[in-house]
């Protein structure tokens, strides 16, 4: 059986704005995405029937910036931060020009804050991913960048990474996403829909050094997302650091809950 009941802080509804299609594509879109580990009992907590937390304890943390519509096929400019948990069993398959194939690990949204309300309104209906509102800033001197996720006018999450101009590699393949989507019954009392989608992500990037220096977590008090901080040590396996352009594909359903409830 799965809980179809609704977390408030994660399902707010449609918000303003105007829906538009799968898939969209964004170019060129300047990322920093940090793989740090986490407490694995509450990565074991957040996932939904069907999915298994990675032995690696690693969340995947990317905050980047979409400063105008001339990169996407039919969006917004709009920044993002997003927290994704990696899972067994689901690995893609990406391709690097200076060390050949490898295997990426699964992702699977916990956490996603977007500034476009039309982003909210097309990843939290369509794809079934926790969406909120925030904002995404940079700040860059000579070579140090500061990204901090700001909710309500509160910074909440701050990476600080010592970041070069030299390009050290070329990333291309798929990754896969996932995201647990529930839309409320009319009435209330229960879910309409409940399902698990997993989203085959294609994407070419441009990679530049970078080593990360801190990750700070400021959640106000009783926020689910404080739980999902780095352990001390902070412990970095992954840094990716560059220009990434990728789809927000079509999704396809890996699992009905409802259906099975029955």
């Amino acid at each position: 059986m799965t809980d179809n009941r609704f977390d408030p802080e994660t399902y707010a509804g449609m918000p303003p704005g105007t829906a538009v299609p799968s898939p969209q594509l964004i170019k060129n879109a300047r990322m920093l995405i940090i793989g740090y580990e986490a407490d694995p009992e509450v990565l074991d907590s957040v996932l939904p029937p069907g999915l298994e937390r990675h032995p690696n304890n690693l969340v995947q943390m990317n905050m980047y910036r979409v400063p105008s519509t001339t990169q996407t096929s039919h969006l917004e400019p709009y920044t993002l931060t997003y927290l994704t948990v990696e899972i067994a069993d689901r690995d893609s398959t990406a391709i690097s020009e200076a060390q050949g194939e490898m295997p990426v690990p699964g992702r699977f949204w916990v956490g996603y804050w977007n500034d476009s309300p039309q982003m909210q309104a097309y990843t939290r209906e369509r794809s079934g991913i926790p969406t909120q509102a925030g904002t995404c800033a940079w700040e860059e001197d000579d070579g140090e960048l500061v990204s901090t996720l700001s909710v309500d006018g509160d910074p909440v999450i701050e990476a600080e990474a010592t970041v070069g101009d030299d390009q050290i590699d070329t990333l291309t393949g798929h990754l896969h996403y996932y995201a647990h989507r529930q839309l409320p019954e009319p009435a209330g009392g229960g879910a309409q829909i409940s399902e698990l989608l997993e989203f085959p992500l294609p994407f070419v990037s441009e990679l530049y050094e970078a080593e990360v220096e801190a990750v700070e977590f400021d959640f106000p008090e009783g926020s689910r997302y404080q739980q999902f901080a780095p352990v001390e040590p902070l412990s970095t396996p992954s840094v990716l650091h560059g220009t990434v352009t990728f789809t927000y594909p079509q999704a396809r359903r890996v699992r009905d809950y409802l259906a099975e409830d029955t």
